[in-house]
């Protein structure tokens, strides 16, 4: 028997996916906003968003590094700001947001931002200490900010590509999970020439050899580019080189056993192979009109915090167009959500995807960091990019 407080929570979410469902047309609403973070939690199994800070101490959701050409977010308060971005704030003053995040088992990945190094502010083009200080303040904050939710450390982790993220960290002994962005794209410069700075690093670095250092560093996953997983980059690396099929799928599964791996970017073309792989899937294709993927198959966004038996596949399986909505529209009514299961039935599906993935850990251990509102960062799951999605 479910408690009145949980019983009254799952009518508000179901209220709330009546509401959204009955929509005729799907409109994306701005990334990083608190109507793409709660539309991304509603309906997949988690979202992504971004964080900068402001000259007053806020943090806001906001990507890129400035608004305007020359106009850094970190030179600006918050104030000055809310024509442009919200603050992390009031979207934790949400309990459309805050309530699948604390009990239904959802996650949040959270990535720090720095400054460009002419906005003037985490020391410039010489960055070193005063960076790691403008970090490690951000760590405060958002520590401050998330705290008084008591998450499970299985729904939440926070990472960014700066070098020094680490060790920031360290110096605010900041406790939740967290990993690194990698390869290192710079705060500076237009999207090609990061990724051609970046690109020795991407050759020198092989997936395998970036999860045996997040491991190192006591990271619960690893932040994936699907550039080592798909297309003829992967065959750039250093090292071994795995895929989502064949051989280089059967390389990827023997050798991360289980260590999940969040990739992005994920299209639709390839979300089929990411998540039969075992891994989780951070898109910009949140639509809930999206049934039919262009791999084949019929989407189901919520993998983890609504897993589908065998059986319930089975059903979907070889349907399309209409015939796939509505049996998906059924399920979404009739199957059981994580947090809805008992301590067995979490069991039973845990076991079948141990086995299934070559999972390394044990089925008590991953047990262990079940619950209601706690599912083992192993299982993958379907994340909104920036809440939402990007907007191209």
């Amino acid at each position: 028997m479910h408690s009145a407080a949980v019983a009254g929570s799952e009518l508000k979410r179901r209220l709330r996916e009546r509401t959204l469902g009955e929509r005729m047309a799907w409109e994306q609403p701005r990334e990083n906003s608190l109507t793409a973070h709660i539309h991304g939690i509603t309906h997949l199994d988690g979202i992504e968003l971004d964080l900068r800070l402001t000259t007053d101490d806020e943090l806001m959701l906001h990507h890129d590094d400035s608004f305007a050409r020359g106009c850094y977010v970190e030179n600006y308060s918050a104030s000055e700001l809310n024509e442009y971005a919200d603050t992390f704030s009031a979207l934790l003053a949400k309990s459309e947001f805050t309530e699948p995040w604390q009990h239904e088992g959802k996650c949040v990945c959270i990535e720090l931002k720095s400054p460009h190094p002419s906005s003037g502010k985490g020391g410039g083009w010489f960055a070193g200490t005063k960076r790691v200080n403008h970090l490690a303040k951000m760590l405060d904050l958002v520590r401050e900010a998330v705290s008084p939710f008591e998450l499970p450390l299985t729904s939440v982790v926070f990472y960014s590509f700066d070098p020094r993220f680490l060790k920031a960290a360290k110096m605010v002994d900041f406790p939740y999970p967290r990993a690194r962005l990698m390869p290192y794209l710079r705060e500076w410069g237009p999207t090609r020439l990061k990724k051609a700075v970046a690109t020795p690093s991407f050759i020198a670095n092989s997936l395998p050899r970036l999860m045996r250092k997040h491991q190192s560093w006591g990271a619960p996953m690893i932040p994936c580019a699907s550039q080592y997983l798909h297309g003829p980059s992967r065959r750039l690396v250093t090292g071994t080189t795995v895929g989502l099929e064949g051989k280089g799928l059967e390389r990827l599964t023997r050798t991360r056993k289980g260590f999940p791996a969040f990739v992005w970017p994920a299209p639709t073309a390839i979300e089929s192979k990411l998540l039969g792989a075992g891994l989780t899937a951070i898109t910009d294709s949140t639509s809930p009109e999206i049934i039919d993927l262009p791999c084949g198959g019929t989407r189901w966004a919520r993998p983890a915090t609504q897993p589908l038996s065998h059986d319930n596949s089975a059903q979907l399986s070889g349907l399309s167009g209409t015939s796939a909505k509505e049996k998906i529209a059924e399920l979404t009514k009739d199957v059981p959500r994580w947090h809805e299961l008992d301590d067995a039935d979490r069991r039973e599906l845990l076991d079948g995807w141990r086995k299934r993935w070559q999972w390394g850990r044990s089925l008590d251990e991953l047990c262990a960091d079940s619950a209601p509102n706690s599912i083992p960062w192993e299982v993958p799951r379907m994340v909104g990019h920036r809440g939402a999605g990007r907007i191209a």
